[in-house]
């Protein structure tokens, strides 16, 4: 069974909270995620599971299902089935795509598995399948008011929608799958150059007219989701790319590097899944295409998709006093605070030490000189700084980070997770330093943010040692060598000045100048 499973930590039944699992039956493979979704709208994922079937292997060509493939499908279902269950499912929500859409018999496979597993899997439109990406995107990612373009790559077939938070202004298909492109284009392997010829130029026919509707509505970003365009960011991650993103210069490199290589040499690959070697050269082809004809640099990975967009648009319908997104319309921040909740944090102290935090880096943003983007993830650091009391008060930084970089964050990249967690372990104890290994992997841009928001949470908890809120505000005036931090209060804080004083080291050494405090009530 080829799998890959992701299970978040343990999170117990609370009255009221429901418990669903959507499966997303596709050309290539066959998905599942279970997740509780709780009265407060907080949704959390309990698991994930992918299974190989290759529905669309021999479906494209044949236009139908083969009885082995069909075999394969009906067992996988059976064991994602179970596994729903064991998780205390109480439905599943299963839907398919083109690979079942398109062929004579799919129908004979929803009556199959209808009969033998007594589960209804529901076979949607193409355009019905971009709404449901759509949605799991918008639910993992703010989006904002200015429109995206948001692409899924399939085995059988390729999604392509322009939308913001409020809703989608385009929603497209088109018949470019992966797996349908490589049986009607790669005749030999390596893929001769013909064949390429042919392969881009059908890209191209079949591309322009949905390309000019998508120019015309300026889409000020592009997100990526399905296996496919993961592998392409993890090739070009391999070559020294950032994480979670596919960049138009890695993109032409890794094309010509791939379209040269045999199915063999592409297995030795590292950031590609064995069973992608087939399909790869073509879904590589569409994104180069895609790229040079709307003039995008980069495309970032999202890992919400399908799944998450059954299980939204279920909670919208069914249970719509779950939903929170007018309260908390960010989604990272609804990713955060969920984790936190799990983790039963100290909130009065967190908020406090954020709050701190944030104040502290405006007030020196002459000095760090960082974006507002950095701004947001200092500020998730500190919100989860103290989560690893939730294992032990010994080593709690440590533990901290492990929830951090396994706690399932929606919404963020690979990268942005990490900065988050060493943040949250470099808030006492030893500084960060080169031999630690989460932080010795990070991009150099990446530990500037670490060693600013360490150096200010640091400060910022130590303002707050008593846990009581005692700081009303801090302000910071820069002078040649040194920081004045004023202080309000209208308490005794000696215990929060000693606290303070004792993680001063890291904050000096990172903005260069002593920090005084000035206190007044």
């Amino acid at each position: 069974m080829d799998k890959s499973v992701i299970q978040s930590a343990a999170v117990s039944k609370e009255v009221g909270s429901v418990r669903l699992a959507a499966i997303d039956v596709g050309s290539n493979s066959v998905h599942m995620i279970v997740a509780q979704a709780d009265p407060d709208g907080a949704v959390t994922t309990l698991w994930r599971v992918k299974e190989m079937v290759g529905l669309g292997r021999i479906s494209f060509p044949s236009k139908a299902l083969s009885r082995e493939a069909m075999d394969r499908c009906v067992a996988s279902l059976a064991r994602m089935q179970q596994a729903a269950r064991q998780r205390e499912a109480e439905k599943i929500i299963a839907v398919a795509t083109s690979a079942i859409r398109e062929a004579r018999n799919g129908g004979d496979l929803i009556e199959r598995i209808k009969r033998d597993l007594k589960l209804y899997v529901k076979v949607v439109s193409a355009r019905e399948e971009a709404r449901l990406i759509y949605l799991g995107i918008r639910s993992a990612m703010r989006l904002g008011r200015r429109p995206h373009l948001m692409i899924d790559i399939g085995g059988g077939s390729v999604e392509f929608i322009v939308g913001n938070d409020d809703d989608a202004k385009l929603l497209e298909s088109r018949k470019l799958g992966a797996a349908r492109m490589t049986a009607q284009f790669v005749k030999s392997d390596p893929i001769s150059k013909t064949d390429i010829g042919k392969l881009r130029q059908h890209y191209e026919q079949e591309l322009e007219p949905l390309l000019k509707k998508i120019k015309a509505l300026r889409p000020v970003s592009c997100i990526g989701t399905s296996g496919t365009l993961e592998n392409i960011a993890g090739l070009c991650r391999a070559e020294g790319g950032e994480a979670g993103v596919i960049d138009s210069s890695s993109v032409e490199r890794l094309c010509k590097r791939l379209v040269r290589t045999n199915a063999e040499e592409r297995a030795q690959l590292r950031g590609l899944d064995d069973h992608r070697k087939e399909q790869i050269v073509a879904g590589v082809v569409l994104v180069s295409t895609v790229m040079q004809m709307l003039g995008i640099q980069r495309i970032d990975l999202c890992n919400a998709a399908l799944r998450e967009g059954i299980l939204g648009d279920y909670l919208s319908r069914h249970l719509p006093d779950l939903a929170i997104r007018k309260n908390i319309p960010d989604p990272r921040r609804r990713s955060v605070l969920d984790l936190a909740r799990r983790c039963n944090w100290h909130q009065a102290h967190s908020t406090q030490v954020a709050r701190l935090t944030l104040k502290l880096f405006d007030d020196l943003a002459g000095l760090h000189k960082l974006a507002a983007r950095d701004r947001e993830i200092i500020e998730y650091g500190a919100m989860l700084h103290d989560i690893g009391w939730h294992i032990a008060p010994k080593r709690h930084h440590r533990h901290s980070e492990y929830l951090i970089l396994n706690g399932d964050l929606r919404g963020f990249n690979e990268v942005e997770i990490s900065i988050i967690a060493n943040i949250a372990r470099y808030h006492r104890k030893k500084p960060p330093a080169k031999a630690d290994k989460g932080y010795a992997q990070l991009p150099l841009t990446a530990r500037a943010v670490v060693n600013v928001g360490a150096a200010l949470l640091r400060i910022a908890d130590g303002l707050d040692r008593s846990h009581a809120s005692a700081v009303q505000n801090v302000k910071c005036r820069v002078d040649k060598k040194v920081i004045q931090l004023g202080i309000s209060s209208n308490v005794d804080i000696q215990l929060e000045l000693w606290a303070a004083r004792k993680k001063l080291a890291w904050f000096e050494h990172v903005f260069k100048h002593k920090l005084e405090f000035e206190v007044s009530h």
